[in-house]
């Protein structure tokens, strides 16, 4: 019996402003992406298809995700 193998399923995101793209292994939630990229809660916009998520919100395998971040400058 011939075993296959799978690779676990990855999300595919977008860093903004920073103009990067990373492929990571998908977390259940928006909050669990956040976390693995270390990013702080409120200080990013998370955008699939053109709509906000929110941070209980499922990342789904395979999806494209943009992670604005939003802090200010000042």
């Amino acid at each position: 019996e011939e075993k296959t193998f799978r690779a676990p399923p990855t999300v595919t995101v977008r860093l903004e402003p920073a103009g990067r793209e990373v492929v990571v292994p998908r977390p259940k939630t928006v909050l669990m992406l956040l976390k693995a990229l270390d990013i702080r809660r409120g200080t990013a916009l998370v955008i699939r298809d053109g709509g906000l998520l929110t941070q209980d919100r499922e990342v789904l395998p395979g999806d494209v995700i943009t992670v604005k971040i939003v802090t200010s400058s000042g």
